[in-house]
């Protein structure tokens, strides 16, 4: 602190302050402690209803969540707005170099699918349910930008691309998840997140859900009192904050906001205290604002939001960071960035005032330690292979493959390229069974690792493998004109015996389209040597298939651009596809 008055601060004024850990958070007290029972759960065509003293809770049997939740006399979840998937922000300004990606994806229109589900009732008489769900757009999205004249005035909107359905190849998440839902009303999830693309961009991922409007005090053990996110996060404390959900809306264009970082446990409230408080299994993401994420990207102005259609909590493994992209060199950093990988999320539904004797103040103390069961994690990598993985090192898991009932321990991931249907269970909990369901593998699939020049917003170098003739790759021309030469380099996911390839140029005209190129190969993506081929296209909007004088083996390949078919320095290309053993 200053010690005298300054001309530029007065005495007293704090100049700079850190906050430094002492020790880990000891958190003794489990969920639940014993002292009641549940009855047992009533099954229906729709869903899995469990019942205890003072409260009762619904499973929907078709998106594999809450559909309706009630502590006490009071609603907390109504039908459609319990905890789902979601990987969407309404984008700000410097989410200029991966927006587009989100939307191609369908982030901002993820519809769920229960693929399995089951449940049993544990000795402790906590019921356990078990939901395989698949997340996915019908259709691939564009996001245009509208009514101004440059980014990032304006507003965005969402159409539906009725020509392109998403099919079994297409982007898709698929989670485990496992609800505990204990006597004393407490309710836990744990959850396995992955994706068929790891290597996607994402804005979050985590589970969004929809409270009721009088919900609307925010108090949160976390890093506050203002917006944070991964990259922007250091200045503010871990302490004990609490704020009107609204109070966020501040900026002049509406977009994601209200995000805090390495929250503990938060909670929503009435101005009677009664509420809901959500725990984290370690720590978490969690923001909560009057709109939806939809509603904020589509606004070009605050007074243009709509009506606040109740409370939208987001509690998230991880949200992507801000970066500098508006007005400096890039998106943020790899280890802010959130990805399409595995991800394992938890957190615990506990009542606040209403229904039974839960937490009746709020302190920082209000954590507890969860005890339900972690889901088994089951994904495929590009090349066909599947690995079961365990978040328990002591538990055998069982699986079985197909139509085959005889089922064998896991201790290896195994080749599924043909595709079909892996359950697994632990073997000492065979009831909650968990499912995964892969298409065959039709093509040698190729990954963008590296692009020497894109164009925000529109030419991504990961069009030329997105199986879509709408979308393109496009070298840098509005900020600074990228020169010749222009490379991309692919991975193929393992050493492939690679015969030729097909490049594909843009569909809708000559901007861009490559004359002279290069092949080269690399078993490392850092020693390329000599080019295997070299030539030229011709001037021409079909699909160019060229081979290669021989085979070769090698796992990564660089498309590298020489010149234009106009003279121009710019390039362009709708796919790339490498032809392979």
């Amino acid at each position: 602190m200053l010690k005298a008055d300054k001309p530029w601060a007065e005495k007293g004024y704090v100049q700079m302050d850190e906050q430094l850990p002492v020790k880990a958070a000891d958190i003794t007290q489990s969920v639940y402690a014993g002292g009641s029972t549940l009855q047992k759960p009533v099954e229906t065509a729709d869903g899995i209803t469990v019942t205890g003293e003072g409260f009762s809770v619904t499973f929907s049997k078709a998106e594999g969540t809450i559909s309706n939740l009630t502590y006490g006399d009071q609603t907390v979840i109504e039908s459609g707005k319990g905890p789902k998937l979601d990987a969407f922000r309404a984008p700000t300004d410097n989410d200029n170099w991966a927006m587009y990606k989100w939307a191609s994806y369908g982030l901002d229109n993820l519809h769920h699918k229960a693929v399995s589900n089951s449940y049993s009732q544990r000795k402790d008489g906590a019921v356990q349910l078990a939901f395989t769900v698949e997340s996915q757009a019908p259709y691939a999205t564009k996001m245009h930008y509208t009514n101004g004249d440059r980014e990032p005035q304006g507003t965005y909107t969402f159409e539906e691309d009725k020509n392109r359905p998403f099919g079994e190849n297409d982007f898709k998440f698929t989670t485990n998840q496992i609800w505990t839902v204990y006597p004393d009303g407490s309710i836990e999830l744990q959850s396995a997140i992955t994706s068929n693309k790891p290597s996607a961009d994402l804005a979050r991922i985590g589970f969004a859900m929809q409270l009721p409007k009088d919900l609307d005090n925010f108090t949160y053990y976390g890093r506050g009192p203002v917006n944070n996110y991964n990259d922007r996060k250091t200045s503010q404390f871990i302490e004990l904050h609490a704020q009107r959900v609204g109070d966020d809306i501040m900026l002049p264009k509406p977009q994601a906001m209200g995000n805090r970082e390495e929250v503990r446990w938060c909670a929503l409230t009435n101005d009677r205290g009664q509420g809901v408080l959500f725990v984290a299994d370690g720590q978490m993401s969690a923001s909560a604002l009057p709109y939806s994420q939809k509603e904020l990207a589509e606004a070009a102005h605050p007074y243009q939001l709509p009506a606040s259609s109740g409370t939208h909590l987001h509690l998230d493994a991880k949200v992507t960071g801000l970066g500098g992209n508006s007005c400096g060199q890039g998106g943020p950093l790899a280890p802010d960035c959130t990805k399409g990988d595995d991800h394992n999320f938890g957190f615990i539904i506990r009542p606040l005032n209403i229904g039974r004797a839960m937490p009746s103040v709020i302190t920082e103390k209000a954590a507890v330690k969860g005890i339900g069961e972690k889901p088994i994690t089951i994904s495929r990598s590009r090349t066909g292979v599947v690995s079961i993985a365990s978040p328990y090192a002591d538990r055998k898991v069982m699986y079985t493959v197909g139509n085959s009932k005889k089922a064998q321990a896991y201790t290896q991931p195994f080749d599924l390229r043909d595709g079909g249907t892996v359950k697994a269970w632990y073997a000492d909990a065979p009831a909650l069974v968990i499912a995964g369901t892969f298409a065959k593998i039709e093509e040698v699939p190729l990954e963008v690792i590296y692009a020497s020049s894109v164009e925000t917003g529109e030419g991504d170098a990961s069009h030329l493998t997105d199986g879509d003739l709408g979308t393109i790759w496009h070298t840098m021309y509005s900020v600074t004109l990228a020169k010749y030469p222009h490379w991309v380099d692919f991975d193929a996911a393992a050493v492939k015996t690679m015969k030729g390839f097909v490049y594909t140029p843009r569909t809708d005209g000559p901007n861009g389209r490559v004359k002279d190129f290069e092949i080269y190969v690399s078993n490392d993506a850092k020693n390329w040597g000599e080019p295997v081929c070299k030539g030229s296209f011709q001037n021409s909007g079909e699909p160019q298939r060229v081979l290669f004088a021989k085979p070769v083996k090698a796992r990564y390949i660089r498309f590298r651009a020489l010149n234009e078919q106009g003279g121009n320095d710019y390039a362009s290309g709708a796919e790339f596809n490498l032809i392979a053993e």
